[in-house]
């Protein structure tokens, strides 16, 4: 029988990680920060920072591998093809690349009795199962998205034969896993039905860190920066802006809010969608849209803050595919929020449990609108909401509650094998 309290040797594989402004990123490092205070040694194997414009980050000289020390987690960066030119064949040599050097940097620099990885980009289900079998160790993926599904959806993959050879991948990843970390119900249910066994399927939501991101004064440096003062209302839209989000919703909402002077609607990230989004801006005339880019971790709280009403959108069908993190942002600074999102998804059910905002449906720009005038002129509806959200986090979905699920499911895992 093993002991309740044993060390772990383990390798986290992720795309993203710090200083890249990927969410999932810095929760892989919040993690790993964990396990190593359990007592576990952890090594990460990532690529040289570069999200999300494709271009490595100032400080890294991009390598076939480099090993640095953050705290007492190794982590090695290993090549992998980067361009700012953001094409879907580009993406598609960046996800292989990685797949391919992060695997040899798997068999020929780690001893290790546990494997988990991000499983994106999608490749990794050929590699990580045959890689774990040969080094002896039990293989975890984290599903954050439903992959290929997001793209076949999207229309970025339309041939049936690649069509077909994406699921046999996903297939393969979900059935020769040890083990399947989702992070809601509705992927566990897809992945059971894909290949996972449903004994070995755990549902762990994403968590954030309640001591980084607190509520604060709306009039803050930050307002200042982008130009803003006290008597203007803040519509925020926070994160990556992606081709799943739908944020084009948000145009033809300004266009319902330019007759409204006070209101802006502020953009706070980057991704594929911005440089369209930005031209219609311009063509349209929107005066009341503000596009930041991603700012440094350390103001993340002022960020949040700044705003009087935040707001997520996704495409219609997509809310079973992808839980935007921005939700937990908002929620952790108390601010309310307004959803174009489908009713029966994820990110609506969680706004209803934490009675947080308020959730229309996706497209419907005309009852967006609504909902934030309504918001705008009832401070202590803005209030209340907003609370409502921050308590729903500390209740449910702080990092140590979350990271401790994490480290109990490692550990399940391990001794299974140990016991085998």
């Amino acid at each position: 029988m093993v002991s309740k309290f044993f060390n772990m040797n383990l390798t986290i594989l992720t795309q993203w990680f710090p200083p890249e402004h990927a969410p999932i990123g810095y929760m892989i490092k919040e993690l790993a920060d964990e396990l190593v205070s359990d007592g576990h040694d952890v090594t990460i194997i990532t690529g040289f920072p570069n999200h999300p414009s494709g271009i490595v980050f100032g400080g890294y000289k991009k390598k076939w591998m480099q090993v640095e020390y953050i705290g007492s987690v190794r982590v090695i960066r290993v090549w992998l093809a980067t361009s700012p030119k953001r094409t879907r064949w580009r993406r598609l040599f960046t996800f292989i690349t990685f797949t391919l050097t992060s695997a040899w940097a798997l068999v020929r620099y780690t001893k290790v009795q546990l494997i988990f990885a991000v499983f994106q980009p999608l490749s990794v289900g050929v590699t990580l199962p045959f890689l774990a079998r040969m080094k002896g160790a039990k293989l975890i993926l984290n599903i954050q998205d439903l992959h290929p599904d997001v793209p076949i959806e999207l229309g970025l993959v339309s041939n049936p034969v690649l069509i077909r050879a994406l699921k046999m991948i996903e297939w393969v990843g979900y059935a020769k896993s040890d083990g399947l970390a989702v992070i809601c119900d509705s992927f566990k249910t897809h992945c059971a039905a894909r290949g996972g066994k449903d004994s070995a399927i755990d549902v762990i939501p994403n968590w954030i860190d309640l001591n980084e991101i607190k509520p604060e004064n709306r009039n803050n440096n930050f307002r200042d920066k982008i130009g803003l003062n006290e008597s203007h209302f803040v519509v925020l839209y926070a994160g990556t802006i992606g081709w799943v989000s739908g944020a084009n919703i948000m145009l033809d909402v300004a266009c319902q809010l330019l007759e409204l002077s006070s209101i802006r609607i502020v953009f706070v990230g980057e991704g594929a969608m911005v440089p369209e989004l930005k031209t219609e801006v311009a063509t349209r005339k929107l005066t009341n849209v503000i596009f930041v880019p991603f700012q440094r971790r350390s103001i993340l709280s002022e960020v949040q803050s700044v705003s009087d009403v935040s707001v997520i959108s996704l495409k219609p069908g997509k809310g079973k595919t992808s839980v935007p993190s921005k939700v937990l942002g908002y929620m952790a600074a108390a601010r309310p929020i307004v959803a174009s999102v489908d009713s029966d998804s994820e990110t609506a059910s969680m706004i209803v449990q934490a009675s947080c905002g308020r959730v229309v449906e996706p497209g419907n720009s005309v009852k967006f609108a609504e909902e934030i005038c309504a918001l705008q002129f009832d401070s202590d509806l803005r209030r209340k909401l907003g609370m409502n959200g921050r308590n729903y986090l500390e209740q449910h979905y702080a990092k140590g509650i979350i990271t401790k699920k994490y480290i109990d499911f490692f550990k399940r895992v391990v001794k299974d094998k140990d016991a085998n």
